[in-house]
């Protein structure tokens, strides 16, 4: 297991580790018992994190897959990536409030100008919960550039031209 770097003026909602109101996940890059490689996070949803009654909300659930998505293209493909849609997202039941959860990610197809990953969560105890299937494509800083989006330093060192 080897935790995953994430730089404090990170300030996403999902992972920035400051976020006032945010999720504030943490990343590890773990080997599967089938010997792949995934990144894995763990999270158990707060009170204020609910939709129906002691169900995590369903919006932050697939900001957990998305998240672990996230992480997962940029650890294990290596570079900067952004996605592309349509995802498919599934679930067989919320996670509920005050329990213990993971999301786990992995490359299922990957070429050099496309990964595919599927990010799952289940309970501590196996008990599978949602899937989210996303594609990426290398981030260009000509595109970042043209649609305004202006990059920390961070991330911008890990784009291609």
């Amino acid at each position: 297991m080897t935790e995953l770097e994430n730089p404090r003026e990170n300030t996403c909602f999902g992972c920035g580790p400051e976020h006032p109101r945010g999720l504030r996940l943490s990343f590890e890059q773990v080997t599967a018992d089938d010997g792949v490689k995934e990144v894995r996070t763990r999270f158990s949803p707060r009170a204020e994190e609910t939709g129906w009654p002691t169900l995590f909300h369903h919006g932050l659930h697939f900001t957990v897959l998305y998240e672990a998505s996230y992480w997962t293209a940029l650890t294990l493909g290596g570079r900067l990536w952004t996605s592309f849609g349509p995802h498919q997202y599934t679930f067989d039941r919320l996670p509920r409030v005050g329990s213990a959860y993971e999301a786990r990610g992995r490359i299922v197809r990957s070429g050099p100008e496309e990964l595919t990953i599927v990010a799952t969560t289940a309970s501590t105890a196996g008990k599978p919960c949602g899937r989210l299937e996303t594609t990426w494509r290398p981030a260009r800083r000509e595109v970042l550039a043209r649609a305004g989006i202006g990059l920390p330093e961070y991330l911008a060192q890990e784009l291609s031209p």
